[in-house]
């Protein structure tokens, strides 16, 4: 089934305004028995991190300020989304800093595979994946998982058997050389496309 701009509208009313959801992550108490918990706590520093370190780039500041009234980002993630922890705060700050002009919600993606399944990547549920929406709920544009340059590291160290187990380190290593340059620039990107 694919969705229309009512049921766009209905999973928007669902979802958790961004800010709420990054107060809810830092406030989750790891489950031990829950297989996700060591990613929670490290994804609870990454998030605590970067918003106490984030700036952002003028030129996502202007990007911010030139967005579309009533751009909405409907994010699909989960808590212990390691790329989430990387990205979200980044999507948070350019919200912020948009003047209303951008708002932005979080739904949990096991608890909405149907609209995750409108948005696949190489056939996978990989997240964050952000869908662009206008006033009018309409999808103006889809971002996700990761930055290009990001994913494409991830498909070249798990396509090698003796790296692949270590994609998540290579990958985070990248995050942090990167600085969210990556990330804002790409949203950036997504913005102009409304």
């Amino acid at each position: 089934m694919t969705w229309n701009a009512e049921d766009f509208a209905q999973a928007w009313s669902r979802a958790l305004p961004i800010d709420q959801y990054l107060e809810d992550l830092l406030k989750e108490i790891p489950n031990e028995e829950d297989p996700y918990a060591k990613y929670l706590v490290i994804n609870q520093q990454r998030v605590k991190r970067l918003t106490q370190r984030l700036r952002l780039e003028p030129e996502t500041e202007v990007a911010a300020l030139n967005a579309q009234p009533g751009t909405k980002w409907l994010i699909l993630n989960e808590h212990w989304c390691g790329d989430g922890a990387q990205i979200v705060p980044i999507q948070a700050a350019i919200a912020r800093a948009s003047n209303g002009r951008i708002e932005a919600r979080v739904l949990l993606r096991d608890q909405n595979l149907e609209l995750m399944d409108q948005f696949l990547t190489n056939g996978g549920r990989s997240i964050p994946k952000t869908i662009q929406l206008n006033e009018a709920f309409d999808v103006t544009a889809s971002w996700g998982p990761r930055p290009a340059e990001a994913q494409e590291l991830v498909q070249r160290v798990k396509a090698d058997p003796e790296r692949a187990h270590r994609y998540s380190e290579d990958l985070h290593k990248w995050y942090a050389l990167d600085r969210q340059q990556a990330v804002q620039k790409e949203l950036r990107e997504t913005l102009e496309i409304s």
